[in-house]
């Protein structure tokens, strides 16, 4: 299966498949049933997070404008061409090997095997809700950022150390990361203590971040192309979550 028929049809799936979690999201709060397990967010936060989830789509909107030239205001390339220069000044071949074994942690060979397993043991505990969100919130990421890739069409860095195909905006690897491991974050917080709730988040979003950086780093991404991909993650994921979150407390009313 090629890329490219992915792109053409990532946007119509994309669609589809939000129309259908709409649906069983309706069914499912409308289904007679025992009540809901709590929610895994206080309500402060949960706001919060959609507040982050707002300002990232706007971000994200503003930049794909910008590459797409439909808005100059936004300069990405600025952004692009400082990292890059501070890059190259720093980052030398020594540094191949390890980053190229790092960033296989967001390759799509790694991340859709850990989603599936995921899914199969919600979909055994019979936990339509999460499982529902799990889906919605990893296949969404992945079909969006396949969805703009093909919209904006920027091509990858010409001095890439690995040699990637498909096109640059946004970074894949980064919004795949970031989407899943603040899902699965998301989806422990009510099994764990207290005490272990603040250090496991933290060291999601430090391995997002590392996989985000290793991608410029590589010089297979730009820095705009990883920001994308890291906003377009903590767009969709905090819509996704929210809305599952308001659904918990619904159900127990």
């Amino acid at each position: 299966m090629s890329w490219a028929w992915i792109d053409a049809w990532a946007a119509p799936a994309g669609a589809a498949l939000t129309l259908a979690a709409l649906g069983g999201l309706f069914f499912y709060l409308r289904r007679p049933g025992p009540p809901a397990a709590p929610a895994a967010l206080g309500l402060a936060a949960c706001q919060a997070l959609a507040g982050a989830g707002v300002l990232a789509a706007l971000g994200l909107a503003g930049l794909a404008a910008s590459m797409a030239g439909l808005w100059p205001g936004v300069d990405g390339l600025a952004l692009d061409a400082a990292v890059s220069g501070w890059i190259e000044r720093r980052v030398g071949p020594a540094w191949h090997g390890p980053l190229v074994a790092f960033t296989q942690l967001g390759h799509v060979g790694l991340l859709v095997p850990l989603a599936a397993a995921v899914l199969l043991v919600l979909l055994r505990r019979r936990d339509r809700l999460r499982a529902g969100v799990w889906l919605l919130g990893t296949a969404g990421a992945g079909l969006w950022t396949r969805a703009i890739k093909s919209a904006v069409a920027r091509p990858r860095p010409a001095e890439a150390w690995v040699a990637e195909g498909g096109h640059s905006f946004p970074s894949g690897h980064s919004a795949g990361t970031l989407a899943l491991f603040g899902l699965l974050v998301w989806l422990l917080l009510p099994h764990l203590r207290r005490a272990w709730r603040l250090p496991l988040a933290l060291a999601a979003l430090a391995l997002a971040l590392g996989v985000g950086a290793s991608r410029v780093l590589l010089r297979v991404h730009y820095a705009s192309d990883v920001l994308a991909g890291w906003l377009l993650a903590l767009a969709w994921g905090a819509c996704v979550v929210c809305l599952a979150e308001w659904a918990l407390r619904r159900r127990r009313t």
